[in-house]
């Protein structure tokens, strides 16, 4: 299973709940793995003994983007702004397994909503404007990893999928309307 980061929109009518999952798909475009992201994204909490070429690396950019902040802030400012994370490699991540919390839960991050340069993350935010568009919905914010199971579909029984058709089919001159949804058995 991918790891996927949704948005669950619920709806309250007069003859019930409507819901709705709406998830970000990501295209890695590399946009949100800006040096600066990284920096606020957290720390790497792998074990460090089983992934020491890692650890040292960030070692290493601590060391100098320290050096940098010591002589001029304005220049680390222009450096962390300029420059991609150093685990960005061919618009890949390459410590996806072990990446920070903020990375994993991004774009639901201090610095992730507020991206503008992502498409995926402006065609989620027009996606959720248009859902929303003049009603009242509760919103939550979930996140799905490999660890986790799969969402089961709901399952209806004949009495209760006749019911909820009835109520959501509109009568036309006393047709009767076939839906192409079957009830699940």
């Amino acid at each position: 299973m991918v790891e996927t980061f949704y948005l669950h929109l619920e709806f309250r009518y007069k003859n019930g709940v409507w819901s709705i999952n709406l998830p970000f798909l990501c295209s890695k475009c590399g946009v949100c793995c800006t040096l600066e992201d990284f920096l606020t994204a957290g720390e790497i909490t792998a074990n460090p003994s089983s992934h020491l070429e890692t650890h040292a690396k960030v070692k290493i950019l601590f060391e100098a983007l320290g050096k940098i902040w010591e002589g001029s802030e304005s220049e680390y400012d222009k450096y962390v702004q300029q420059n991609p994370c150093p685990f960005l490699v061919d618009k890949s991540c390459s410590i996806y397994e072990i990446r920070p919390e903020g990375c994993r839960l991004f774009p639901k991050t201090a610095f992730g909503m507020q991206t503008q340069d992502c498409e995926p993350l402006n065609r989620y935010k027009r996606m959720r404007t248009a859902l929303r568009k003049g009603r009242s919905a509760k919103e939550t914010y979930h996140f799905s990893d490999a660890s986790q199971e799969t969402i089961k579909p709901s399952k209806f029984t004949k009495e209760q999928y006749r019911t909820s058709i009835k109520q959501t089919t509109p009568r036309r001159h006393n047709r009767r309307r076939i839906s192409p949804v079957q009830p699940l058995q």
